[in-house]
């Protein structure tokens, strides 16, 4: 139901809904409805398309938590849980592991790996169902990091969650020990991530990653313009908020 909603509320199909009805108004004889919601759908789609509102929200949800600097991940225990929260994959299986990644998940499998090559008696947990695939996100993880050095001796895998409550919770069932936790998930889903853990009675250190807005120094003069990349911004915000809403209303 969660994923349905927050399909029907995105930013693309929320402009369609506008130019749907705008042609029924106009089939139906009432041009001046039909032409105001045309003007609307002008006004939504720029304000999706266009870095203002897309931006804005990206900031309300990224940097919550600290990037973990490589300073900060050596003061910590050596025992520690690396848990890499699943995000997407294909099962091609032309493909290596690496490239059946989505983006998402590759980057958050390097940075889980950058971490536990700091902290030598770490363990990662690698995490994420199969969905209808016939593979699961957490054994393409699993593959990724052998691919990238990781020692198997220092993996486990968690293949049923299906989201990010259902990580946490399989965490808690099946691995927790009194070793620090580690979450490692894209900055903005790290405050919903957070929220889910901590409801499963966990305290777990962020390590955000796949940051959305970085601030360099280099600033393109066309970067105003519209663009599809906003668009997707505004749908990951738009996905958050709705997770978040659903977690607080008491959902997974």
């Amino acid at each position: 139901m969660r994923e349905f909603l927050s399909l029907i509320i995105m930013p693309l199909p929320v402009l369609y809904l506008f130019l749907i009805a705008s042609g029924v108004f106009f089939i139906s004889g009432h041009k001046r409805q039909g032409k105001v919601l045309i003007i609307i759908a002008g006004i939504w789609f720029f304000i999706i398309s266009t870095p203002f509102l897309p931006k804005l929200l990206v900031k309300s949800l990224e940097n919550k938590y600290p990037h973990l600097t490589d300073e900060s991940i050596r003061v910590m225990p050596d025992s520690c849980d690396i848990i890499i929260l699943g995000g997407g994959h294909s099962d091609d299986k032309g493909l290596s592991p690496n490239n059946q990644l989505s983006i998402n998940a590759l980057g958050r499998v390097v940075e889980g790996i950058r971490i536990h090559n700091m902290i030598p008696g770490s363990r990662l947990i690698l995490s994420g169902y199969k969905g209808r695939s016939d593979l699961s996100q957490a054994g393409i993880l699993y593959r990724t990091a052998l691919i990238l050095g990781v020692d198997s001796s220092r993996m486990v895998m968690q293949s049923q969650p299906a989201n990010t409550g259902m990580e946490a919770e399989e965490y808690v069932k099946n691995f927790r020990s009194e070793n620090k936790l580690i979450v490692v998930t894209s900055d903005i889903h790290m405050p919903r991530a957070m929220l889910l853990f901590r409801r499963a009675g966990l305290d777990p250190i962020a390590a955000p990653t796949n940051q959305l807005i970085k601030y360099g120094s280099v600033k393109y003069p066309w970067r105003w313009m519209p663009s599809a990349g906003y668009i997707g911004m505004m749908e990951s915000v738009i996905h958050e908020y709705a997770g978040i809403l659903w977690t607080l209303a008491g959902g997974r």
